[in-house]
């Protein structure tokens, strides 16, 4: 997938190949998602070997993509290093391939342009496996007609499916991209109207600007930063490497394909609006629209007729799971063959049968250990991570036992193996595997992360601190684990040092509610609150409006008594986070957090938490807010449970270790991660 606004560009003009399609004048297709409300849509085509593939339908992308495993396993030949990739958020070297055949239904298309193994567009959503995108040079042979609440995919020959001109826009399609007229209503108070020409991309986004495309809102704009992720952007890098500063214009409506779209919240981003003198910016971008604008509509982009629309669908509105499909494939193609059970498990889970996908992964672990050839440490990983869901802890970690050290690592499970340990009190155990994982996987920095862990509960806290710089070491990035740096420091009495990582932490991420919170709890004099203040102010300056931690700046300035501030946030918090939410258990934590943070209706507080829990069961964020609901009412006790059953449930998780480790101290009880370390109680 091609987040956020990912608009793909190949230097080489990828258009449609001269040949055209084979077959039906008409072909009706199911659009697939991995679940109700996914913004992006798929489609099933047949592969040149007449296996099915799943693809991304992305009218932002001229070229096609094909996942490097697909590109091996179809036997392409392969271009390496044949050009250069360009999106808005960065650009990537292009290996290219030829796809002799796509089947689309019966309509078959020939000799496809694809890039081979793009970074940043992902093999798998949900627990779907995705061979990867198809751009316009696939659909610019067609008229192509997306009824979203349909979930269908109509595409028509050339001259087959008539436009009429009332009901419809112009689309120019210039081989690579397709430009359609929009009008822009803001906001504001006077509101401004301005036409755009657009690129339409049903893989991206939102509205996004570019360079002087926003001059005409420049004055209805706010300014911070937001993560723009797409091509070229690796998984395993920390988010504020993709941080970048653009400007937001609040949006009443934008008139498109002759329909008026009004989307809940929206906002453009404008990007490059520094250097307004140039008209259009990356990847030669003037403005990109993207999926929320076209969601509730039946679309159609006419390619060889240059006509766009967006009209209501006359179908019944329904949601084809992927997963679903994908099941029952998988049924009839291999039958009740074991070494399916993995696959079939995550289609299960795909479903919400999470009662069938454990009995599966259970049987297929077990025929594992009789000695069949396949994923077990994947599917053991699975199934424990079901069981640490479900609230049972002990299952989970008898899952994981078998698994040596360095299959741990393979999985990313290692850092949780190790925290799981120490909250069982067996601290030596956990020692001695965090040792094997560093034996058995010297470069992997989670072996090393785990490590520290380990030492830091042993109370060996400059080892713990050297083992974290490996970790950073090994991952070229000298600011990784800030937050554990600070953590290892406050355990051995540095406190100034643990506020230096966490500012430096929020220098680098300042949506990181979690850091402001951290921060303030280790303030001891009025210098450390003058800094604070000055670091806080600076951080949320950095911010649009409506991206700030509201929950987290309600906690902070409760702790330095600024209760006009702390309210002030608290209502602001309340409307962005908690009112869009619908009725029900996610709703009710959501007021139960924001009232434990900031001290009030307690009891309403404490009902509605404990009413999420029992609809919902043990989850490791509601606990968390069970244990900030008891901490406020001075039930430390009760805090510290819930804190450590959290913390037990998400035991990777950096915040609610430390979490554990304060409410501990507070209740004068260590657990058995790190000793106790001295936190004011907010």
């Amino acid at each position: 997938m091609l987040h956020a606004v990912a608009l793909l560009t190949s230097l080489a003009l990828a258009a449609p190949s001269e040949r055209p399609p084979d077959g039906p004048a008409r072909q009706e297709l199911d659009l697939l998602r991995p679940a109700e409300g996914w913004p992006r849509i798929y489609v099933q085509v047949t592969l040149p070997d007449g296996e099915p593939g799943l693809f991304l339908i992305d009218t932002g992308a001229d070229i096609s993509v094909v996942s490097e495993d697909a590109a091996q396993r179809l036997g392409l030949d392969i271009e390496r290093s044949y050009g250069m990739l360009s999106g808005l958020s960065g650009s990537t070297p292009m290996h290219r391939a030829v796809l002799p055949t796509l089947g689309l239904g019966e309509v078959v298309v020939h000799d496809i342009e694809v890039a081979v193994g793009v970074a940043g567009v992902t093999d798998q959503v949900g627990f779907m496996p995705v061979d990867g995108l198809l751009g316009n040079n696939v659909w610019g042979h067609f008229t192509m007609e997306i009824d979203y609440p349909a979930d269908t995919l109509v595409l028509h020959a050339p001259d087959t499916l008539r436009l009429r001109r009332r009901a419809s826009a112009p689309m120019q399609f210039d081989g690579r991209h397709v430009f359609t007229p929009a009008v822009v209503t803001t906001d504001a108070k006077p509101s401004h109207t301005e036409q755009l020409v657009v690129q339409v991309d049903t893989g991206a986004s939102g509205l996004t600007l570019c360079a002087a495309t926003g001059l005409p809102f420049q004055d209805d704009t706010t300014e911070g930063l937001e993560t723009l992720r797409g091509i070229g952007a690796s998984e395993k890098l920390p988010p504020y490497r993709f941080l970048e500063t653009t400007r937001r214009v609040a949006l009443d409506t934008v008139e498109l394909g002759r329909a008026v779209t009004r989307p809940d919240g929206e906002s453009a981003r404008w990007v490059d609006f520094h250097d307004v003198r140039l008209p259009t910016c990356r990847a030669g971008m003037r403005a990109l629209l993207g999926h929320e604008y076209l969601a509730e509509h039946r679309v159609v982009f006419d390619y060889p007729g240059g006509r766009f629309a967006l009209t209501p669908s006359k179908r019944k509105k329904r949601t084809v799971n992927g997963h679903a499909v994908l099941l029952e494939q998988d049924r009839a193609t291999y039958g009740d063959d074991p070494t399916r059970g993995l696959q079939r498990a995550k289609f299960l889970l795909g479903v919400d049968d999470e009662e069938a996908a454990i009995a599966r992964l259970e049987r297929f672990v077990a025929d594992e250990e009789a000695g069949r050839p396949a994923d077990a440490a994947e599917a053991q990983v699975l199934l424990a991570q079901l069981h640490r869901f479900r609230g049972d802890l002990d299952r989970a970690w008898s899952t994981l036992e078998p698994l040596s050290a360095g299959d741990l690592v393979e999985q990313e499970q290692i850092i949780a193996s190790v925290n799981g340990l120490l909250f069982e009190d067996r601290a030596e155990a956990a020692l001695t595997l965090a040792e094997s994982a560093v034996t058995q996987r010297p470069e992997a920095g989670d072996a090393h992360v785990a490590h520290a862990d380990a030492l830091l509960a042993h109370g060996r806290h400059e080892e713990a601190r050297e083992a974290l710089l490996e970790a950073a070491r090994l991952e070229e990035y000298p600011d990784a684990h800030l937050l554990r740096r600070a953590r290892v420091a406050l355990a051995g009495g540095d406190r100034h040092g643990s506020m230096a990582h966490i500012r430096q932490l929020l220098q680098l991420y300042p949506f990181g509610g979690h850091l402001i919170w951290f921060y303030a709890q280790l303030l001891d004099s009025e210098g450390d609150r003058t800094t604070f203040r000055r670091d806080l102010d600076e951080a949320m300056a950095r911010l649009h409006p409506h991206d700030k931690p509201f929950d987290f700046l309600v906690a902070a300035y409760h702790l330095l008594d600024d209760e006009q501030a702390a309210d002030e946030h608290y209502d602001a918090g309340l409307a962005a986070h908690c009112a869009p939410m619908s009725k029900g258990p996610t709703a009710r934590n959501c007021r139960a957090w924001y009232d434990a943070l900031a001290g009030r209706d307690l009891d309403a507080a404490l009902a509605s938490i404990d009413a999420a829990l029992a609809e919902e069961g043990d989850r490791s964020d509601f606990l968390d807010t069970k244990a900030m609901v008891h901490l406020a009412r001075g039930e430390v006790d009760a805090a510290y449970q819930a804190a450590r059953q959290a913390a037990r449930m998400s035991p990777d998780d950096v915040y609610m270790l430390w979490q554990a480790e304060r409410i501990a101290a507070l209740a004068d009880r260590s657990p058995s991660t790190a000793p106790p370390t001295a936190q004011r109680e907010p």
